[in-house]
């Protein structure tokens, strides 16, 4: 039969795209990561690198096991996640609300703002052992420095996306009078929950960070203390290893940060598409 029915093409199907690429970025990472193995472990043997300066990615696997099998590194994971959570969350809540003072009141941002200034040039590290003066040797100071790491971070992202609202869509709520209060819960937070994703993808990292420094300082329990005796011990095997499982935190983190955006910012991310289209 004809495609042509009464002078009118029948339109045809576009054409599938293939999945080639699809599955080329799927297995990018993976196969660069087993290259980069590869690569390491006879570099390493070829050169004949001393272990103790650079050993190779059979000698981190074993330890990583014997780690694993001793359940030592269980017991001072747990800790170092547990100091990195609750000084998260401290964080988290004081940055949101002092990230919302912010963006409403400029007499209050006027007021603080030399003293967030003054505190975020410090560096943390060097607060760490007044932090430890001040809270103990406990699980408190860890909590606090973890809080301290991760609470910059979000609370400019946060005070970054409330102020970022459109003009017009805040005239928009103004003429309808919506009150200050509904002008925030409908339009500057949801406007600002991309920024706030943000902030926490950063603030979970800093969080751990700070619990590590913190156990460096002083601390008999963790992945820092861990990590340190380790290095004591001239075990670089042990060490790299250490660093692995904190790499990897670091990703299953983004992996599940990532996830909770493209569930809940849906619209964000379409948006992004469509402009970049």
């Amino acid at each position: 039969m004809s495609d042509i029915t009464e002078g009118v093409a029948k339109p045809r199907p576009a054409p599938t795209p293939s999945n080639m690429g699809l599955w080329l970025d799927r297995l990018l990472v993976p196969v660069s990561v087993v290259a980069m193995v590869i690569f390491w472990e006879y570099s390493v043997t070829a050169f004949k690198v001393p272990e103790y300066l650079v050993p190779p990615p059979s000698a981190v696997f074993r330890s990583l096991s014997n780690m694993w099998n001793s359940g030592l590194l269980l017991t001072h994971g747990v800790i170092t996640l547990i100091e990195a959570a609750l000084g998260f969350v401290i964080a988290f809540v004081f940055s949101t609300i002092l990230a919302i003072c912010i963006a409403e009141s400029r007499l209050f941002e006027r007021l603080i703002y030399p003293y967030l200034a003054a505190l975020q040039s410090m560096p943390k590290v060097a607060i760490a052992p007044l932090v430890m003066i001040w809270f103990g040797m406990g699980i408190e100071s860890k909590i606090v420095l973890s809080a301290l790491l991760s609470f910059f971070p979000m609370l400019v992202n946060a005070v970054e996306g409330l102020k970022s609202v459109d003009d017009k869509r805040a005239r928009l709520f103004r003429s309808l009078g919506a009150s200050r209060f509904q002008t925030l819960r409908l339009l500057k937070i949801p406007n600002a929950l991309p920024f706030l994703l943000v902030g926490i993808e950063l603030g979970t990292i800093y969080a751990m960070l700070g619990a590590i420094v913190a156990e460096f300082v002083g601390a008999s329990q963790g992945l820092g203390a861990y990590l340190l005796s380790m290095n004591f011990q001239m075990d670089a095997a042990g060490s790299f290893a250490l660093l692995a499982v904190l790499a990897l935190y670091g990703i299953l983190m983004q992996f599940a940060l990532r996830a909770v955006r493209n569930r809940f910012l849906f619209w964000s991310r379409s948006n992004n598409h469509s402009q970049g289209a």
